[in-house]
């Protein structure tokens, strides 16, 4: 398996979250996704992640708010202070995947990709944790008090 050697980071607006990307595959071999739920149209949402990478999370406590959706698989990170998007985390046993929202956290890399169009309607619970699995990134989340 290849080491991740190209690195990526971004912050909401107010800097109160922030993440670190490092991925196998540069900016403009990834797949960029661009998810089709109301949320994410509304959101404008692009979202990274892979597999094969790590993501460091750096989040102000007190300046976090999370949401989950109808299957209650994923926490949805959104900055309490400035209002942006900023990716989901999921637990799967003692780790933590999650996903990247670029757009929202100003990743300059992928600032002119289009996403590819995805819908997720049809998933089980079980195919839709699956596919995390596959694809979102190993994840690490600091906490600053």
């Amino acid at each position: 398996m290849n080491e991740p050697t190209h690195t990526f980071s971004g912050h909401c607006h107010c800097g109160a979250i922030s993440m670190e990307l490092a991925f196998t595959q540069d900016a403009e071999e990834m797949q960029v996704r661009s998810c089709q739920c109301d949320f994410c149209i509304r959101q404008g949402s692009l979202t990274v992640s892979e597999a094969a990478g790590r993501a460091v999370i750096t989040v102000e406590a007190d300046q976090l708010t999370t949401h989950s959706f109808g299957s209650q698989t994923a926490q949805f990170l959104i900055c309490s202070r400035c209002g942006v998007y900023a990716g989901a985390i999921m637990a799967d046993g003692d780790e933590l995947l999650s996903i990247a929202n670029a757009r929202g956290l100003g990743i300059e890399a992928f600032s002119h990709r289009l996403g590819t169009q995805m819908t997720h309607d049809d998933e089980t619970t079980p195919d839709r944790i699956d596919r995390r699995r596959q694809r979102w990134t190993p994840t690490e989340i600091n906490f600053k008090l």
